[in-house]
């Protein structure tokens, strides 16, 4: 990312004042035009876009086009220009947009303080945002300009005009951004696919999207608004990618039954797989909106559409969603009773005022006052959407998993995309259906049900916030309550004291917590999502026992009963110490380690536990490896690239190394090129003399090596199970298989960096290079073996089977005492 004392202090006539939000490709600042006196936004993109000769043409092009959108709901460019800095400690131009300074909250935040919480905006409301929204979706694609990216965080509310809209004007940020992104990026890591919750089947497939490619993100919102959940959700973009693809959505009447049938409707049609079944406008779409709500289309709209179905039924449906007497006209809302999860996740993905904004297709572009903590960005120069979880991993879109031994022609990272997304979704998502949810599909016969930590993304690179701070409950074959009773759920401390000497810092939970006293059973079948509480503390900090209690419906208690006759259900993570264990820790402790606190990697200021920072690293590690063999021109390559190379080698060994043991691979001096948080503990072990053992509070092993040593102390335990015991055996395989690539790749890395210029640009280099690409894809994705198409592990199989250690198997086998 850029670097505060890297930029100017005034860019031509315009004063940086405050930097408002930072991600992989971009970040964008307050600033005060001198001349005008007026504050604008200024979005500066990141210098990894500057590597391609041809980016000033490119650029100042797509900028002309953003620029030329004059529409009142769409912000305005008003400049765009590159500047050539003096300043020896910014070599590179910097490209900037200048916009209008926007302030207001998003349209995300909107949702998360009203749909997300059961308050259900009121039909008025909805029509008139998405007339707004409408208005500049049609705008825009009138003019060959389509979006790509749609989603609340990108929609901002203008507090300054309020005349239709009392939150605010809705004005679209980021149109053709997303596709100014792609064509500037070497890599294209992930910036074809926008964000993967709102994104479209053909764009998840690896197609650039089209008009209706727009509007099925525009039906992904309103799904959202009128349910308080997205359709589509998933521990890694991966999955919500795939569940674009294939999965059709719960009906959103079954989450808010108070959705008329006829706005179903709306919805169906404009969440089509198939993009000639969707609205041709957004128009069209908002037209049937408010006819499916009984309200009468905005005139500026046009004519309504034909609606299939449309009765009395609907009309009494729709009355019925604004009954509610108790509530002035305008602030009418209904309060939707999920079935599904209410999920807080907006913040991840929306933060557009002031917020890291980690989603590598927009960085960004906001402009307004900052209205909840600015989320750090902890894992890099561009990370993923950080509205999944865990703290996520973003597949390599424009990696090939296998490439050819002898160099024939350099293929770009364009003609990549396509190719390698279906090989990620064929190896990635055929492990996630296989490895993801065994415990699901094939529980032993004393097992009654299951939860499982879920991660929401919603991280703090001073904390492990964001990481297992979700819970889901899954029970079949429960009985209804008794009549006044409900069922009440209940996550517990430690059976003993808990052992706070591997753990640092004070915890963020107190146990008893009670989840809900209000457990859901729908034809005998219990499934609760706990969002979190509203700072997304880690729940398995301070808990290891999960109960079900049947008590008064209406109980104050704040604790379980202590009548053993109330309890129903009960489940424990294994946390007897372990025998063979130095310091007698138990499984639980050690996964804890993986999900929390580790107390070597936090005394260094890395908290969070290992799993965040191995699947994070490894994914870094996999794009400067790309981006280094994508500057490779044989004998053509220019002393300017040769110098971008020789910088990406040491972004490379700065994630293999670590930044204690750079020294084994590079001088003493040199600079550091990684994100200097995530790189201070490296991938490998490259100094055991020196990592480890008695080193460990100041140079603890590589990530791999101490993950794999938390993994081999829980499979020591007495107290797994043989399902627990098998996912263990598959970590320890992806950690060697991982350990074993990293290794080549450290060694090419070490050697192309002492490399001399015309050794770089030989036929031997060009060869490396391939193979380094090879081998960190196979780190992070699995290496497919064509002849068996059996998947050998990688870091994201790792990452799936780490999740799965935490699962609470729920029995009815209830303890003496709690």
């Amino acid at each position: 990312m850029l670097m505060y004392n890297a930029l100017p202090q005034r860019l031509d006539k315009y004063e940086l004042q405050e930097r408002l939000g930072h991600g992989g490709v971009a970040e964008v600042w307050k600033a005060m035009d001198t001349q005008l006196q007026r504050y604008v936004a200024i979005k500066m993109l990141h210098p990894n876009l500057r590597e391609d000769p041809n980016f000033v043409a490119r650029f100042q092009r797509e900028a002309q086009l953003i620029a030329a959108l004059h529409h009142p709901n769409i912000v305005q460019i008003h400049d765009f220009q590159i500047y050539q800095p003096h300043e020896p400690q910014q070599p590179f131009p910097l490209a900037y947009m200048v916009m209008d300074y926007v302030e207001g909250q998003t349209l995300a935040e909107y949702i998360y303080a009203t749909s997300n919480v059961g308050k259900v905006p009121a039909p008025a409301r909805i029509v008139n945002l998405f007339t707004s929204i409408s208005l500049a979706i049609d705008y825009a694609h009138s003019k060959d300009m389509i979006h790509r990216d749609i989603k609340p965080a990108n929609i901002l509310l203008d507090k300054r005009n309020t005349t239709r809209n009392p939150m605010g004007e809705p004005i679209l940020t980021d149109f053709g951004v997303a596709k100014l992104l792609s064509s500037l990026t070497n890599t294209q890591s992930g910036a074809q696919l926008g964000t993967p919750l709102y994104l479209s089947p053909e764009q998840a497939k690896g197609m650039l999207g089209n008009e209706r490619s727009d509007l099925y993100s525009l039906g992904i919102i309103l799904y959202e608004m009128v349910t308080g959940v997205l359709p589509f959700r998933g521990d890694t973009p991966m999955e919500v990618i795939m569940q674009h693809i294939h999965n059709t959505p719960i009906s959103p009447t079954l989450i808010n039954p108070n959705i008329p049938p006829a706005l179903a409707q709306v919805i169906e049609r404009s969440m089509a797989k198939n993009p000639a079944e969707r609205y041709a406008t957004a128009s069209e779409m908002t037209i049937d909106i408010a006819k499916s709500l009984s309200i009468p289309g905005p005139e500026t709209l046009g004519q309504p559409t034909h609606l299939e179905v449309w009765d009395r039924a609907n009309l009494q449906t729709q009355q019925a969603w604004s009954a509610d007497s108790s509530l002035s006209g305008s602030e009418k809302v209904v309060a939707a009773t999920p079935v599904l999860p209410v999920t807080s996740q907006p913040a991840a993905d929306t933060v557009a005022s002031a917020a890291t904004q980690t989603d590598a297709t927009s960085a960004v572009p906001v402009f307004m006052a900052q209205s909840r903590p600015i989320v750090p960005n902890v894992a890099g120069p561009s990370h993923p959407s950080a509205a999944l979880s865990p703290p996520p991993l973003r597949p390599a879109t424009n990696v090939p998993p296998q490439l050819p031994v002898k160099r024939r022609r350099r293929v770009s990272g364009y003609m990549l995309a396509g190719t390698v997304l279906l090989v990620i979704l064929l190896i990635v998502g055929g492990v996630v259906a296989f490895q993801h949810f065994p415990l699901m599909a094939a529980l032993p016969a004393s097992t009654d049900g299951h939860a499982f930590f879920v991660s929401s993304g919603l991280t703090n690179a001073d904390s492990a916030q964001g990481i297992a701070d979700q819970l889901q409950i899954d029970v079949p074959g429960v009985a209804t309550p008794a009549v006044g009773k409900s069922y009440h759920a209940w996550l517990l401390g430690d059976i003993d004291p808990l052992r706070r000497d591997d753990l640092t810092g004070p915890l963020p939970v107190n146990p008893p917590i009670l989840l809900t006293k209000s457990l859901p059973v729908q034809d005998g079948h219990i499934h609760y999502f706990f969002p979190g509480d509203a700072a997304h503390n880690n729940l398995l900090s301070a808990t290891s026992r999960l109960l079900i209690t049947e008590e008064d419906a209406n109980s104050a208690n704040t604790t379980p009963s202590n009548n053993r006759a109330t309890w129903r259900y009960y489940a424990v993570l294994p946390q007897k110490p372990i025998a063979q264990d130095a310091a007698a820790f138990s499984a639980l402790i050690h996964i804890r380690h993986l999900f929390y606190n580790e107390v070597d990697i936090s005394v260094l200021g890395l908290p969070g536990g290992l799993d965040v920072w191995l699947s994070n690293n490894t994914e870094k590690l996999l794009e400067w490896s790309v981006s280094a063999r994508d500057n490779w021109h044989g004998q053509q390559t220019n002393d300017a690239e040769i110098q971008l190379m020789k910088n990406q080698f040491i972004s490379i060994l700065d994630y293999l190394d670590g930044l204690k043991n750079v020294h084994v691979d590079m001088p003493a001096n040199t600079p550091v090129r990684a994100d200097q948080i995530a790189s201070k503990v490296g991938l490998l072990t490259v100094d055991p003399a020196n990592q480890g053992g008695e080193f460990n509070k100041t140079n603890p092993l590589g990530y791999i090596d101490h993950t794999q040593f938390h993994v081999a102390q829980i499979a020591k335990a007495s107290d797994i199970s043989a399902t627990m015991r098998q996912r263990l055996a598959h970590i320890i395989e992806s950690l060697q298989n991982v350990n074993a690539w990293l290794k080549v790749v450290h060694q090419d890395a070490a050697q192309l960096f002492n490399s001399t210029p015309d050794q770089l640009r030989s036929p031997e280099s060009g060869h490396m290079l391939d193979d380094i690409v090879t081998l960190t894809t196979y780190a992070y994705i699995g290496k497919l073996d064509p002849v068996t198409n059996q998947v050998h592990p990688g870091i994201t199989q790792a990452h799936y089977d780490i999740q799965q250690l935490a699962t609470f198997t729920i029995t009815k086998n209830l303890p003496a005492h709690l």
